[in-house]
C-alpha cells in the first residue's frame, strides 16, 4: 500500500494489524465467512478489529456490558475474546418496543453493532418516524449508569462508497435491504435529541471498502466539497450524562401520534420479572444475584 493514493484517507488510529491478522486466522479457523453480500470471507474482518480497539480504548469491556443481538454470533466471539473476564450478556428482545430487561441505572456498558439501521418503526404507516430507534435509545439510557457508555456503529450514508454506488446507478446504500442508513449528521441529531446522552467520539471508519477512490475524492476537492466523514462506516460512542439537554432535531420527519394506551408499554419491570427473564436467557448468575440485591 507504500504508493496508494487513498492510503493517507483509510489510515485510522484505531486499527491494529496484530488484532486484524487474529481475527482473520480465527475466521480461516473456524472454516467461516464473514463476507456480507459476497464481499469475501474476510470482507468483515477489519470492521471486527477496529470495532475492538474502539471498546478497548473507551472501556467498554468493564462491569457489567450488554451486547445487543445474541452472542452467538461469529463476529460477537471474536470480539469479546480478546478481552479477559467480561460479565457479557447479550439480548432477543424487540428493540422497536420491548424494554430492556434490565432496571433503571443498572448496565456499565452497551454494545451495539451494526443494528441500528435494522431498527424499524412501531408502526409503519406512509413514511418512516424514527420510532423504533428513538425507543431503543432511550431505553438504552434508561438503563445506563451515570457514566455508563454505549458503542454504536453503523453504516454512512453519506461515503465514499455510497457516492460510487450511486454513480453506477446502483441503491446508494451500503446493503440495500437496511431499514434506513444515515449520515454522520444524522445520527448526531438524533443521539443529541434524546438528552442525557454525550457523545464522547464520532467517527466514520473504512472497514469494508478499501478501493480506490481517487476520481471520486479529486471531485470532491475540485468542487470544494468536504472529504471529512466519508468512512463507510461510523463508530460512536455515547455516555449518559444527566446534565446534557436534549437538543431538538430537524429531521423534517412526519409528525408522530401517541400511542393508544393500550399499545403503550410499561417502561420499568418488576424485580421478580426481570430476574425470571434473566434465567430465561441463561444470564450469569453473577448478573441475576446483582439483579437480586438491586
Amino acid at each position: 500500500m507504500e504508493n496508494d493514493p487513498m492510503r493517507e484517507i483509510f489510515s485510522t488510529e484505531y486499527f491494529d494489524e496484530s488484532i486484524m491478522a487474529s481475527v482473520v486466522d480465527a475466521i480461516h479457523s473456524a472454516h467461516a465467512e464473514m463476507g456480507v453480500g459476497g464481499g469475501g470471507d474476510v470482507f468483515d474482518a477489519r470492521r471486527i478489529a477496529i470495532t475492538i480497539e474502539y471498546i478497548r480504548r473507551h472501556g467498554l469491556s468493564k462491569g457489567l456490558c450488554v451486547e445487543i443481538g445474541s452472542l452467538k454470533y461469529l463476529s460477537s466471539k471474536m470480539i469479546w475474546s480478546c478481552f479477559d473476564a467480561v460479565n457479557l450478556v447479550g439480548t432477543r428482545h424487540d428493540l422497536r418496543h420491548s424494554p430492556m430487561p434490565f432496571p433503571d441505572n443498572f448496565v456499565d456498558n452497551i454494545i451495539c453493532t451494526e443494528v441500528i439501521e435494522h431498527i424499524s418503526d412501531i408502526c409503519y404507516e406512509q413514511a418512516t418516524t424514527l420510532s423504533g430507534i428513538f425507543f431503543f435509545l432511550n431505553e438504552a439510557k434508561r438503563v445506563l449508569r451515570k457514566g455508563g457508555r454505549m458503542l454504536i456503529t453503523t453504516p454512512n450514508a453519506a461515503s465514499l462508497w455510497v457516492l460510487q454506488a450511486a454513480l453506477l446507478e446502483r441503491s446508494p446504500m451500503m446493503y440495500e435491504w437496511h431499514f434506513r442508513e444515515f449520515t454522520v449528521h444524522e445520527m448526531k441529531q438524533i443521539v443529541e435529541s434524546i438528552g442525557g446522552l454525550k457523545l464522547v467520539v464520532h467517527n466514520t471508519e473504512f472497514v469494508w471498502h478499501l478501493w480506490n477512490f481517487s476520481h471520486i475524492t479529486d471531485f470532491i476537492k475540485q468542487s470544494s466539497f468536504s472529504m471529512s466523514d466519508r468512512g463507510d462506516d461510523q463508530f460512536i460512542v455515547i455516555e449518559k450524562d444527566d446534565s446534557i439537554k436534549a437538543i431538538p432535531h430537524n429531521l423534517n420527519l412526519p409528525r408522530r401520534e401517541p400511542l393508544a394506551p393500550s399499545r403503550q408499554r410499561r417502561l420499568s419491570l418488576s424485580s421478580k420479572m426481570l430476574i425470571a427473564k434473566a434465567r430465561h436467557r441463561f444470564w450469569p448468575e453473577s448478573t441475576i444475584r446483582r439483579m437480586k440485591s438491586y
